[in-house]
């Protein structure tokens, strides 16, 4: 009889929440080619493997922390170790040796970058998954900011300084996490609270919830259209128009969702987040890369 399982290595690899990963590692390669990267297209390369294995590592270790939360979610009981395919040990030895190989692959691009990327693990799992998660709906509020440590550590390896820009950078993606999940929040209220885990939507219900997100909206799009304006930035005409369009798309779905406060529309907005900074990402690229000023 055919097992119903999957391979243990596409387990482990769900372990490591792939999506999250890959668009983490985006940000920091995208930052490190927007501060001239492809003319040191090894270092370049060293971030994106040093924030790979710590991304992998940091979800692994989350998972391995939430794993009794998430077995109680619809959403997330089928996830590897709540559905019995990787044993809590096993999956707490994983994600601590990877982090580890990911913290000692980044020793040579620079001791401060070593930093920052522990600084940015001990936000993820300690501060956000460890002692806030549970305990206030602005938890992620205070674990956004290792969102950002990728992009951060992808400018200014490449720069040679952490810059204005770069942390700029780094606050485009704090800014944009809080609307991701809460958009997120809101189309899975009911599991969550079924978890007693007080996301925002949660705590102080939804209609709050969908005003905090639409606030963010208006303060991330306007952030993120004042980035060639930086004292020092590569960035020109084709980043702000972008921003411009991509601002106006978050605002129309984040107000629709004031008029409209269902799931389905949380989802439409949750569901576009994630191209939103991808895209920001890559426009802010391709603008320094080929000098891109229409």
């Amino acid at each position: 009889m055919k097992s119903s399982y999957p391979l243990p290595v596409i387990s482990y690899l769900r372990l490591c929440n792939p999506s999250i990963v890959v668009l983490l590692t985006f940000t920091a390669v995208a930052a490190g080619i927007s501060a001239g990267g492809l003319n040191h297209p090894w270092q370049l390369l060293s971030i994106g493997m040093a924030v790979t294995l710590c991304s992998m590592g940091a979800r692994s270790l989350t998972n391995y922390v939430d794993r009794d939360m998430d077995a109680q979610m619809e959403r997330t009981r089928n996830r590897p170790i709540p559905s019995g395919r990787i044993s809590p040990p096993n999956a707490l030895a994983f994600g601590v040796s990877i982090t580890g190989v990911g913290l000692a692959s980044a020793f040579p691009i620079g001791s401060l970058y070593v930093l920052l990327l522990f600084l940015g693990l001990v936000d993820n799992i300690v501060v956000y998954n460890l002692m806030t998660k549970k305990r206030t709906p602005w938890n992620i509020v205070l674990g956004a900011p290792s969102g950002g440590i990728p992009a951060l550590v992808g400018y200014a390896a490449i720069l040679g300084r952490v810059d204005l820009v770069g942390l700029c950078l780094a606050a485009l993606v704090v800014l944009w996490t809080p609307i991701h999940i809460w958009s997120l929040a809101i189309r899975y209220r009911d599991d969550y609270a079924r978890a007693n885990v007080p996301m925002l939507p949660v705590k102080l219900g939804v209609a709050q919830g969908i005003r905090c997100i639409a606030v963010t909206s208006l303060f991330l799009a306007i952030f993120t259209m004042m980035l060639p304006f930086l004292p020092g930035s590569p960035f020109g005409a084709l980043t702000l128009w972008v921003a411009t369009v991509l601002g106006i798309a978050l605002l129309v779905l984040s107000l629709h969702l004031i008029h409209k406060p269902t799931p389905e529309n949380s989802w439409r907005l949750f569901k576009f987040t994630s191209p939103y900074l991808a895209l920001i990402f890559t426009v802010m690229a391709a603008n320094v890369v080929f000098g891109l000023a229409l």
